[in-house]
């Protein structure tokens, strides 16, 4: 007879558990209890425990946050960040429009989740994205997705005009001086409308704008976000705005009709509506008035006496020798660049003059470099996507964070269970929710903050710069002063003739000034 020996449980091979993460977004002021947080997860957890052969690793949610980029939510951005530690090897979600709203977004980040072999499944469209020939359906939903997106915008865009045009349109954010009232109508806010008056009145009798808001920073008055710290800026804003009068000119600023969607000043692309009297004045139209033909004076003055600054290179170039700012020069009908202390005493300084022409030619072969040699700022946004990553990786405290997000999501969860069980009543599920929710938010933000270190500041300036510079498509013959203005931080300009450009985001490059000099 055969003998037979029995395996038992213990020594069979374990299953290999596939660490599986869900993804929602929640739009903002869905009272669908189908689509709420809570329910989600509860269903979501269901559905990963129900298998063996997977490990629930997180439920992520962005709750009441558009969808159209993929930067402003955080929970996504965690969850990638989360594939790119390998902690995830599957990702679900209800569909494209819920993973991302625009096909650069969907296709990007499905792109770099196969090559960290991460998939991800979308529930309603039946695609896995590891699967073959499934990009092609993805380009296809992401494209509906984002006509769709971009089809709600539009009617949105619409509405507001239609009242911009009616003279019934009200603007989100409410100016100094003014509170929301009842439909939704502005009221003066004395304490501020004071203030407001005040500015007016200091600079009709002279004052400039810098030192009025000296004046309100010493009396210790609060700005429009009620924190201290008044500019020039902020007061000249205020001293332009025509609500002040009891009028509002609407669509100042307008967002661009295609992805990804872009605040731009409106200077005249867009129709702009002039209303009279929407709302209470805090000055009279005199005041006003008044207020704008001094300012129109004082530009004129400081333009002429200032005239130096149409210069794109005014007052970029650094002397690396003794930190002084280089000056324009017409020399023989040449424009030449020099240091200042040079410029004053030719024995002072060690630097030279610099051909104008010289100068913009190393700025515009640099900036083509950069334009059309895509490995230099991508080599540099790796090596700080790889400092950010090694930073958050290493932190024990985002990872006790995360830990306690975890454990209240979990307290979420069973909260609703209890109320569908009858154990708890809907009051009292939604007092206890809110406070998880409370803590939730407040631990949310705490790590935002741990992440927003200066190396993650540095990594979305330099991606800004590559989407900033991305948009050109032909070759600079000269350069682009509003693109220069934009990026540029400095010049500084060595003895050898080397140019050292530094950009806003902190990224130095350097360029020969091949002309040589003087």
């Amino acid at each position: 007879m055969p003998k037979v020996t029995m395996i038992s449980p213990a020594t069979k091979q374990m299953i290999d558990k596939k660490r599986v993460a869900a993804y929602c977004r929640v739009s903002s002021g869905s009272a669908d209890q189908l689509n709420s947080y809570a329910n989600q997860i509860r269903v979501y957890t269901a559905m990963i425990n129900a298998r063996k052969d997977w490990q629930l690793v997180e439920i992520f949610a962005d709750e009441g946050i558009s969808g159209t980029s993929a930067e402003k939510r955080t929970e996504f951005q965690r969850m990638i960040t989360m594939c790119e530690h390998h902690e995830i090897d599957l990702i679900i979600t209800k569909s494209v429009s819920r993973f991302a709203r625009n096909v650069r977004d969907a296709l990007e980040y499905v792109r770099k989740l196969r090559i960290l072999g991460v998939e991800v499944r979308f529930e309603k469209e039946g695609i896995s994205t590891l699967s073959l020939g499934d990009e092609m359906l993805l380009n296809t939903f992401a494209a509906i997705a984002q006509e769709e997106s971009t089809a709600i915008s539009q009617n949105l865009r619409m509405s507001i005009r239609k009242r911009m045009e009616e003279g019934v349109y009200t603007p989100a954010v409410v100016p100094y001086g003014y509170v929301r009232g009842n439909q939704n109508k502005y009221e003066v806010s004395s304490e501020e409308a004071e203030v407001v008056s005040r500015i007016f009145n200091d600079f009709l009798s002279g004052k400039s704008t810098k030192s009025i808001a000296d004046e309100l920073n010493r009396d210790n008055i609060k700005t429009v976000k009620g924190i201290s710290g008044w500019s020039a800026l902020q007061v000249s804003k205020i001293i332009s705005n025509e609500k002040y009068v009891g009028d509002s000119l609407f669509q100042k600023t307008y967002n661009t009709a295609t992805f990804p969607i872009r605040k731009l000043v409106n200077r005249g692309e867009e129709d702009r509506y002039y209303v009279k009297d929407t709302h209470c004045p805090i000055i009279c139209e005199e005041q006003f008035e008044a207020a704008k033909e001094l300012i129109a004076a004082r530009r004129i003055r400081f333009a002429r006496n200032t005239g130096r600054k149409i210069y794109p290179l005014s007052g970029k170039i650094i002397c690396s020798e003794c930190r002084a700012k280089f000056k324009r020069r017409i020399i023989n009908s040449e424009i030449y660049w020099a240091c200042s202390k040079k410029v004053d005493n030719a024995e002072s300084c060690k630097s030279h003059y610099y051909k104008e022409k010289d100068i913009n030619a190393a700025i515009v072969l640099l900036f083509n470099k950069l334009i059309f040699d895509g490995k230099i700022l991508l080599r540099a946004e790796q090596l700080l996507t790889e400092a950010v990553n090694l930073y958050r990786r290493g932190s024990a405290d985002i990872s006790f964070v995360n830990t306690s997000i975890a454990e209240l999501n979990a307290k979420l969860l069973s909260i609703e269970q209890l109320k569908s069980k009858g154990y708890l009543s809907p009051e009292g599920c939604q007092a206890q929710s809110k406070t998880i929710e409370k803590e939730l938010a407040r631990l949310k933000e705490n790590r935002q903050k741990m992440y927003d270190s200066k190396l993650s500041t540095a990594l979305e300036e330099v991606r800004n710069l590559s989407a900033e510079l991305s948009r050109i498509n032909e070759p600079l013959e000269d350069i682009d002063e509003q693109l220069f203005k934009d990026v540029v931080e400095g010049l500084y300009i060595d003895t050898d003739s080397t140019l050292t450009v530094t950009f806003k985001c902190g990224l130095k490059f350097r360029e020969k000034i091949s002309g040589g000099k003087r």
